[in-house]
């Protein structure tokens, strides 16, 4: 295993830690399912505790604890906050973070949450997010209120696009202006009918 490059200037720890249960430990804390931010269960799974079952809880949501594993869990949770609190810890575990905002990351995390079942509310929510992250959704808080703009002010900045696009945009406006016009109309149609009275056949 390469060493970790200390970086006087920022402190970040580049590449894996030199001490590999550490490194576990990170990996743990930034990116394990089910140790994800939990130091205790971090330093647990990267330094072989067995705690026994920690995925129980009581009424009021807080940990059951296996009276077996007592003593294993509170040196967890001190050797866990001990490592939290090392420098180069801190900086192995930004690192380990920020490979989470990688487009690829997200995507498949994205992808895991919209094939399953299990719960729809998320389901929904990560096909919404994936269909505007891939242009299928407007989000109607980003578009730009150009009805502000007059005529001219809309002409001078059309002008700065080429050729082929102003005649694109042109075209599309020449065509909802006609949808508009003809809706327009029928909606006008349809208020100048006269009405029929009861009884009234013509």
């Amino acid at each position: 295993m390469k060493k970790a490059r200390k970086k006087e200037d920022n402190g970040k720890a580049e590449e894996e830690l030199d001490n590999k249960r550490r490194e576990l430990f990170c990996r743990y804390y930034a990116q394990g399912e089910g140790t994800f931010g939990n130091a205790t269960l971090s330093y647990a799974a990267a330094y072989d505790f067995d705690l026994g079952d920690v995925s129980r809880f009581d009424k009021n949501g807080v940990l059951i604890i296996p009276k077996e594993s007592l003593p294993s869990y509170n040196t967890c949770s001190v050797n866990g906050s001990k490592l939290l609190r090392d420098t180069r810890v801190q900086a192995r575990l930004v690192v380990l973070r920020n490979e989470f905002l990688r487009d690829d990351f997200v995507d498949a995390e994205l992808a895991k949450v919209i094939a399953q079942d299990g719960d729809l509310t998320p389901k929904v929510a990560a096909i919404k997010e994936f269909n505007k992250l891939r242009g299928r959704i407007i989000d109607q808080t980003k578009i730009t209120q150009v009805i502000k703009f007059d005529q001219d002010d809309i002409r001078t900045l059309i002008s700065f696009l080429p050729i082929d696009l102003q005649q694109k945009f042109y075209a599309t406006l020449t065509e909802l202006i006609t949808e508009a016009e003809l809706r327009r109309s029928a909606i006008q149609g349809e208020v100048s009918r006269p009405q029929l009275t009861e009884g009234h056949t013509g």
